[in-house]
């Protein structure tokens, strides 16, 4: 994996269990991106591909339509937010390192993106107004479409999905008093459709198609930065499991096997020890 310095941490994206592939994204020390995948049976591609410039921070990268695509933006150093997409062909578009502008003018130098049903996926991005974007993508519908969040912004917000075939998804962050707050679909397939709650400690929410949204549960933690949380499995086994750092600057963690109790007890954070200087990080 040698050849190029990389700026920031690199964004790995897997494939599904079939196509047994993975693809990695870096940005280099001339703000450029860069890809290179791995195939089972094949191992690494030659070399690392220059696939755009002028990068301010790493991609926000997600798979959509069962793999068949990838589609990345991320804000160039002009502060507008820029896109391209791996097509099913494995060629870029747009090609060489050319990309789609997006426009608009962004604060913060990454974002985050989820897919969250069926060839339907969204980016998120907080603007220059402290105001939390998304461009989002479903299939059926023309293009890529524009919609604002509610709430006041202060960190760059993360994106979680949880069964595809139920279009769920929150995105959460910070707001201007460093109060946790999460936004969260209030309907399947529609548009807009956002909702927005502020919260004092970490709190669980949770929308299903079948009951909307429930009473939020407090799960404790006393943090002092947004968490983070990673949904993994398949249609009929899902885990989660929530990063955050403590008030004593350790890492601390929860995990739930069905998204209601959190293990190893509800409010009752398992420690991992360590002194943390950021937040916790990771891929959402």
């Amino acid at each position: 994996m040698d050849g190029v310095k990389t700026r920031y941490d690199p964004v790995v994206i897997p494939r599904s269990a079939k196509t047994r592939k993975f693809d990695v994204f870096i940005v280099g020390f001339d703000h450029c991106l860069y890809h290179r995948g791995w195939q089972a049976g094949q191992g690494w591609a030659k070399d690392w591909t220059k696939i755009a410039t002028n990068c301010l921070g790493p991609p926000a990268v997600v798979s959509r339509d069962n793999d068949k695509f990838i589609e990345l933006a991320y804000v160039g150093t002009d502060h507008s937010l820029k896109h391209k997409r791996l097509e099913e062909n494995q060629t870029w578009y747009p090609a060489g390192t050319e990309t789609m502008d997006w426009g608009g003018k962004y604060i913060y130098n990454r974002g985050s993106a989820c897919s969250w049903s069926t060839d339907h996926v969204s980016f998120f991005f907080i603007g220059m107004d402290s105001k939390c974007y998304e461009k989002r993508w479903v299939r059926g519908i023309e293009g890529w479409n524009d919609f604002e969040l509610p709430g006041t912004w202060t960190i760059p917000p993360r994106a979680l999905s949880q069964y595809k075939d139920e279009q769920k998804m929150t995105v959460y962050g910070l707001n201007e008093e460093s109060k946790l707050f999460y936004c969260g679909r209030t309907g399947a397939g529609d548009f807009g459709g956002w909702n927005h709650t502020v919260f004092n400690d970490v709190y669980q929410k949770t929308w299903t198609k079948a009951t909307g949204w429930k009473d939020a549960k407090k799960i404790g933690g006393n943090t002092i930065y947004a968490p983070r949380a990673v949904s993994w499995g398949d249609s009929s086994v899902t885990r989660y499991d929530l990063f955050a750092v403590g008030r004593d600057f350790s890492m601390w963690h929860l995990f739930s096997n069905d998204g209601d109790k959190w293990l190893p007890g509800d409010a009752t954070w398992e420690s991992l020890g360590g002194k943390m200087a950021t937040m916790a990080g990771g891929k959402v």
